[in-house]
């Protein structure tokens, strides 16, 4: 590929990424009451404008590529490929939302979500991504399992548990609002995840490929075991079952997406959908917590699945020139990701709970029980997103 073709297919694939933003405002829209539509639609996107900010202050980088006061960019490449990192870490921002909506301030997010991307998913992204002691050690994550879901996933289970179910919970009935919206926020998902998980990141237009078909696989595949499951457990099949599940494959898959070939891949999304519908459905209600849209059952499960995974059925027959020398079910892979795993579960916990535990001395981070009633879009933003 010439250099002017790899740098159009970066633009094209960095902004199929940016779909995964309003696929995220869409598929949480959907599913929250009607009295706080606006707010889960609107955090999502401060995340992504939030990071983005981040990234120009810190990193002073031109889009055009041109050197500047906080560094010299090596090619015109280099700015498409660190924004398509900024996208991501957006996306894990936006994720941690999702478990928190209906309750959170948004000035707590805004300054969570500063804290959070500086301490948790930069340093995390460094160790797999930018040369850090998990790259080293020959981690494989293609395309975010660890440094998007895992991270995500992890604050979102400390988060909950640290701030607390939203009232009513378990005893008030809390039904999705429209699931079309979902459906349609999964089908940007969906599309946006081509462009991350098949281009954003530099490698060959061969493991593009793979990605795709891989990605694909995974997705369709989970889909249809949580459409199995859902069906044998609860007699009828749900439109909800079905994307949930193809976002669960779309998890699972991130991070062997360029390392495994179709059949692996529908491997993993079998096992995304049944662990990821086990840990939303019976997990989630044993322990009682209250994850809002079970960002840990869906991203924590399903990208630690998919970390696991990619250590059993990554291949050089697969990919010779993106999986290091690495063969079908090497155990020293196994080994790798396993203790990836095991460090971002840990860091991801550990920095959440200090970073929470520390603004709550100075900001509440819910709003009080009258606009927790009222809802988040009148009270916190002052719009109805339902007449």
């Amino acid at each position: 590929m010439s250099p002017s073709d790899h740098t159009a297919w970066l633009l094209i694939s960095t902004t199929l990424l940016m779909l995964t933003l309003p696929g995220v405002a869409l598929f949480y829209g959907g599913m929250v009451r009607k009295k706080n539509v606006v707010n889960t639609m609107g955090l999502p996107l401060l995340a992504l404008a939030l990071v983005s900010i981040g990234w120009v202050m810190v990193d002073g980088v031109a889009v055009t590529g041109e050197p500047s006061a906080a560094g010299t960019v090596r090619s015109a490449d280099r700015p498409l490929e660190q924004f398509s990192d900024v996208i991501a870490g957006a996306l894990a921002l936006a994720l941690v939302a999702g478990a928190l909506v209906e309750r959170m301030r948004v000035s707590f997010f805004l300054l969570f979500g500063s804290l959070w991307v500086t301490v948790v998913y930069a340093p995390v992204a460094h160790w797999v991504w930018g040369g850090g002691w998990l790259e080293n050690l020959g981690v494989l994550d293609f395309a975010g399992g660890a440094v998007i879901h895992l991270t995500a996933g992890v604050t979102a289970l400390v988060g909950v548990l640290l701030i607390g179910p939203r009232r009513g919970f378990g005893r008030t009935e809390m039904m999705p609002n429209s699931l079309p919206l979902s459906v349609c926020g999964a089908g940007f998902l969906w599309v946006g995840w081509f462009g991350f998980s098949a281009g954003a990141r530099v490698t060959s237009m061969a493991a593009s490929t793979i990605a795709v078909v891989a990605i694909q696989a995974s997705a369709c595949a989970a889909a249809l075991s949580w459409t199995v499951a859902e069906w044998l457990q609860r007699d009828k099949p749900t439109a909800l079952g079905t994307v949930s599940g193809a976002v669960a494959g779309l998890v699972a898959i991130a991070p062997a997406a360029g390392y495994v070939g179709p059949l692996s891949a529908l491997v993993i999304g079998i096992g995304a959908g049944g662990a990821c519908y086990m840990a939303v459905n019976f997990v989630k209600p044993i322990l009682g917590y209250d994850d809002s849209l079970d960002v840990f059952g869906m991203h924590a499960v399903g990208g630690t699945w998919g970390m696991v995974a990619t250590g059993l059925f990554a291949s050089t027959g697969v990919n010779p020139d993106g999986s290091d020398g690495l063969f079908f079910g090497y155990p020293y892979q196994f080994f790798a990701q396993c203790v990836a795993v095991l460090a971002v579960w840990s860091f991801a916990a550990g920095a959440t709970f200090v970073i929470v535990k520390g603004l709550q001395l100075v900001l509440p981070a819910r709003v009080d029980a009258d606009a927790e009633l009222l809802g988040l879009d009148l009270s916190q933003h002052g719009e109805k997103g339902y007449s």
